[in-house]
């Protein structure tokens, strides 16, 4: 996940926990200051009604609106005694609107009776009501007569609910709106912030181990990311350092060893051919040459090595692919150590831009390789696919290990056991190959089996893809039909 990404999720959760955290406490708070606001007027309306400061209607309309209420007659004189009295109670039906006496059970009545008041949760017609009930006195002044009385008010939960859904809604509404806007916000300004690392991210992939002259550019703003811009420039100019005096002394220690080599090569062939050795001078001799042989050719895959280093490229040209295997096959028969070597191929035409040598040298390498490795059999096939020509080399040898695969192509990389044990090789070999066959725009990948063999694919880009319409490709494929003809 990207890091943009990533700051604007946690900081976008992070004000979304704060605004619904904000959210819910408002609602709570407004939930409690609503129902103890109504709660208030009633119980202040009822106060008012049973005291006397007002009068009956008075009263009943400072409470809030579609409230229940009910009046209820329950004696002359004295206060009522018992439950019953309450209940056969008389409705003032000038001030009732609903009969709630029967929504109250006998314990609320009784608490009433003993406390002059009482607070209960009832249902009134499939609704929750808040009921709240009072004892007092009703004066009758024109009859010269009063009666005592019991006030109840019912106050509909629904009241308050619609109130809190449409408080809930609005509240919902505008966290999402803030968290949107907040988000949108983060997203903007990381990035406006990671810009400058996105810049010098990009630029650090670009640099190479070919190419250690780029460098990442330097923010103007003086903060963490500008150290660390200069910081990667630092270690680049340090690694380039290093890189330039490897690769000069790999390149003048080539040099300078080739000479020696050839000298030593020279003399034991002039030994063996004008004198008369005796048999441990000659195995003597022999051990020498091979020996020379083979610094010749590390000293030869060191100098390939210091050219693709330096930038070196090859001159590309169009070529026969199938004419540079039959060569290699030729060269390698009477070296191949009693291996079977084979070349295969659907058309005796497989055209490519590339250079004859280095070509030549990928599959020389891949089939000594395969050789070195044990092989009987090696075979060497070749084929045109729609834009791109493909080389394989198959070989019956012991394989390689599959935690071996993926550094085959490193250099200075050697398996230890089945591939390296009879070939001796520097372990450049393969990072040659890769480095020509990439100069050739093309891959190079392997597959093996430990015990069954290992197959080599070259694919490079068929000539007539890269170069469409060549006046030269038709006159190119006659000519090589002869020369498979004549074959």
């Amino acid at each position: 996940m990207r890091l943009r990404l990533q700051l604007t999720l946690v900081f976008g959760a992070f004000i979304a926990v704060i605004l619904s955290a904000v959210a819910a406490s408002v609602y709570l708070l407004t939930e409690r200051s609503l129902s103890a606001g109504v709660a208030d007027r009633a119980e202040s309306a009822l106060a008012e009604i049973t005291s006397g400061e007002s009068t009956i209607a008075e009263g009943l309309q400072k409470l809030p609106s579609n409230t229940y209420y009910q009046i209820l007659i329950v004696g002359a004189e004295r206060r009522p005694e018992t439950v019953a009295q309450i209940r056969s109670g008389v409705s003032y039906s000038n001030f009732s609107n609903s009969n709630l006496v029967t929504t109250l059970s006998d314990s609320a009545l009784q608490t009433l009776l003993e406390e002059g008041e009482v607070a209960a949760s009832v249902t009134l017609n499939d609704e929750s009501v808040r009921l709240m009930a009072r004892l007092g006195r009703i004066d009758f002044p024109a009859q010269g007569r009063a009666f005592q009385a019991a006030f109840l008010v019912g106050i509909p939960v629904s009241l308050m609910n619609a109130t809190l859904d449409q408080l809930q809604r609005d509240l919902m509404l505008t966290v999402l709106v803030a968290f949107l806007f907040f988000a949108l916000g983060v997203w903007l300004l990381s990035e406006r912030v990671l810009g400058p690392l996105k810049n010098v991210t990009e630029a650090a992939g670009h640099v190479s181990g070919s190419d250690l002259s780029r460098r990442v550019p330097v923010p103007h703003n003086r903060d963490e990311i500008r150290d660390l811009a200069v910081s990667i420039n630092h270690m680049l100019d340090r690694l380039q350092e290093s890189f330039e005096t490897q690769r000069r002394f790999t390149a003048d220690a080539s040099h300078e060893l080739r000479t020696p080599v050839t000298a030593i090569g020279g003399h034991v062939s002039y030994l063996l051919r004008r004198t008369h050795p005796t048999a441990d001078q000659l195995d003597s001799l022999e051990v020498i040459q091979r020996e020379a042989e083979r610094m010749a050719k590390l000293v030869n895959d060191l100098l390939e090595l210091a050219r693709a280093d330096a930038g070196f490229t090859v001159d590309l040209e169009p070529m026969n692919l199938v004419e540079v295997a039959e060569t290699v096959r030729k060269e390698v028969a009477p070296v191949a150590k009693g291996a079977n070597v084979t070349v295969s191929s659907r058309t005796p035409l497989a055209e490519v831009h590339g250079d004859p040598t280095r070509l030549k040298q990928v599959v020389l390498n891949l089939v000594q390789n395969a050789i070195n490795a044990g092989a009987e059999n090696v075979n060497i096939t070749i084929s045109v696919e729609r834009h791109q020509v493909r080389l394989e080399v198959l070989d019956d040898g012991s394989g390689i290990p599959p935690e071996a695969l993926p550094h085959l192509f490193d250099r200075f990389f050697r398996v230890d056991g089945a591939r390296s044990g009879r070939g001796n090789g520097s372990g450049l070999g393969l990072a040659i190959v890769k480095w020509l066959v990439q100069q050739h725009g093309g891959t190079v990948e392997v597959e093996s089996r430990l015990g069954e063999g290992s197959v080599f694919t070259v694919l490079l880009p068929a000539a007539d893809t890269r170069l469409p319409g060549e006046p030269g490709a038709r006159a190119t494929l006659v000519e090589g039909l002869k020369t498979w003809t004549r074959g």
